[in-house]
């Protein structure tokens, strides 16, 4: 009886919409998340005005579960074609859309995967290609197809004309942000597998999945949010040696507490979980956690997830600053090898950059605008040490670590290069390091409204920088010039 009572509600409480329109032997039919962007790209063919008005019309499912095929129906009929702008793959809604029609004997043509990508995200210049191309289709009486071909070919000519110009620009697949506190962690496993070959590592949702694309390439499963822990139970008992786990803080008090830790606790799972201690649920937004640096006076402050995990039974727990690269492969491998047989939690502590950002731009600002001394740290890499074997990206993969042509006309590779996204996190450095690459790495601090100290320091250093710099050989013309006429004779002879 839930099911006709849904449908009754929906239905009774107009919960989906209908937008008619001039044209009525098409329309379009859309989940409620896509009613904005399809209702731009009619507003950029000129099919709609700015205020909403369509007029192609439009049937707005705000609720995509259960359908009302009596709706379906009655905005279906008398129409020769229908648009199922439906994100997503597999297509539920327009298998039942034709389900529906069908049953209900109407011959309505439905289109939707033959005119949009089959998956991937609709964005509006995605849904524009697509109504532009179905209008094309389908040529509803009223609707001037050569001037909606004209509007879609007007808006997409600047960026075929800026790939001419440019050329092939690569593709950037998606990763961690410049100095993400998570980076340095996949960087150590990669350090790690170096010496213990490739581990098993069950992933989990949250910005750590992206170690699973290039160049970390790291992770074998993805379950569910804080659901990683849980699934490696299942699969750590059929490996000689013991698997890892990567789970963010945000899942940990969402779901994997309980279903994760609790579990191996409790069934004495050999595991090694690893905890990415960023304080936010950082890829929705940062939201706060119980676990968060800051919270509101009205939530408690004294949440923990070390505290937690003791309470639990956890008795091997250890907590490592993030950018130690070194130091975190080492307690990964102790975690390997150690003696001691239960869950095993590494915890990976550092703030989430974006959110770290967020907050010292203000007091830097403040400070800067009051003539107080500000320090900013940056990294470079001296060219002269470069190998230009790029190991360190490939370790690394910090947004701000590029390449670029070497000025000595004897290295025909090229350098590495850090540019002004840097954010002074020194993962590169750290990652030099500890993986033993070349030490072209170097530190800057870059001072803003010195002191006195600050400017003496500064000519100093230049003073004896200068010293220790060889001279210039001057050129033998030079030479000759200065000395007497009689010392001359003798170099000419």
């Amino acid at each position: 009886m839930r099911w006709p009572a849904a449908v009754k509600f929906i239905r009774e409480n107009a919960l989906n919409e209908i937008f008619g329109g001039a044209v009525d032997e098409a329309g379009i039919v859309c989940q409620g998340g896509m009613y904005n962007v399809t209702l731009r790209a009619l507003q950029q063919l000129g099919l709609a005005d700015v205020f909403g008005e369509s007029r192609i019309p439009l049937y707005v499912m705000n609720v995509t579960y259960p359908l009302v095929p009596e709706e379906i129906t009655g905005f279906c009929a008398g129409k020769r074609a229908v648009l199922m702008v439906e994100e997503g793959q597999p297509a539920y809604l327009e298998d039942a859309l034709h389900a529906i029609l069908r049953r209900a004997d109407l011959q309505t043509r439905v289109h939707g995967k033959d005119v949009l990508p089959m998956a991937g995200e609709y964005t509006g210049e995605v849904v524009l290609a697509g109504v532009a191309g179905w209008i094309e289709r389908v040529a509803p009486r009223g609707v001037d197809t050569a001037a909606v071909r004209d509007a879609h070919e007007r808006l997409s000519a600047p960026k075929r004309r800026a790939a001419e110009l440019l050329g092939q620009v690569p593709a950037r697949p998606p990763g961690f942000c410049t100095g993400c506190p998570e980076r340095p962690v996949f960087s150590a496993i990669k350090l790690v597998e170096r010496d213990t070959g490739p581990l098993h590592v069950s992933a989990d949702i949250g910005c750590h999945t992206f170690s699973t694309l290039p160049p970390f390439n790291i992770g074998n499963t993805v379950l569910g949010y804080g659901l990683g822990l849980a699934s490696n139970s299942g699969v750590n008992p059929l490996f000689a040696r013991r698997t890892l786990t990567v789970m963010g803080d945000g899942g940990f008090w969402h779901n994997g507490l309980t279903s994760g830790v609790a579990n191996a606790v409790f069934n004495k799972g050999d595991a090694i979980l690893v905890i990415m201690k960023n304080g936010y649920t950082s890829a929705t937004g940062t939201q706060n956690i119980p676990s968060s640096p800051t919270q509101f006076d009205y939530r408690a402050r004294d949440m923990s997830i070390e505290n937690a995990l003791r309470g639990l039974g956890v008795r091997w727990v250890r907590s490592v600053y993030t950018y130690h690269v070194a130091e975190m492969a080492k307690t990964l491998k102790d975690a390997m090898t150690t003696a001691y047989s239960g869950l095993k939690v590494v915890i990976a502590d550092a703030e989430c950059q974006l959110e770290r950002q967020r907050r010292l731009r203000p007091v830097v600002a403040e400070k800067l605008k009051r003539g107080e001394r500000v320090v900013r740290t940056r990294f470079g890499v001296d060219e002269d040490l470069c190998t230009g074997d790029h190991s360190c990206i490939r370790l690394s993969g910090c947004p701000s670590l590029s390449v670029k042509p070497s000025s000595d006309p004897l290295k025909l590779d090229p350098v590495a290069s850090v540019d002004n996204g840097c954010v002074g996190c020194g993962l590169c450095g750290e990652v030099a390091h500890a993986a033993v690459l070349c030490p072209s790495f170097y530190r800057a601090e870059i001072v803003q409204n010195p002191h006195r100290w600050d400017r003496f320091l500064d000519r100093l250093r230049r003073t004896v920088i200068a010293w220790l710099q060889p001279r210039e050989p001057e050129p033998a013309s030079a030479a000759r010039a200065a000395l007497p006429s009689a010392q001359v004779h003798r170099e000419a002879a």
